[in-house]
């Protein structure tokens, strides 16, 4: 009996880690797809460091513009207008 609660015990928590494993590495994959998507928005515009507001992004990218707003806060390789907190543009590098 005791043997079948320890196996029940490690089956759960073995499930418990992969599901985090996979909630997190979707998450990774999803974001990184939506900050492509937005980068190449970028690079595709003729103004390459030329501020873009989170609708014109949204419209490009095809993206909500709530995912736009998350992805380039979240990205280190796009930055935001310090004037205008809805508007972002690639970062120099």
């Amino acid at each position: 009996m005791e043997q079948e609660i320890i196996i029940g015990v490690v089956v759960a928590v073995s499930v418990a880690a992969a599901l985090g494993i996979h909630s997190w590495l979707h998450k990774l994959v999803t974001f990184k797809m939506d900050e492509s998507a937005i980068i190449k928005f970028f690079e595709s515009t003729d103004g390459r460091f030329t501020f873009r507001s989170k609708s014109a992004i949204s419209s490009g990218t095809d993206l909500p513009e709530d995912r736009v707003v998350l992805v380039c806060d979240k990205s280190k390789a796009i930055r935001r207008n310090a004037k205008d907190k809805e508007s972002w543009c690639l970062r120099e590098t």
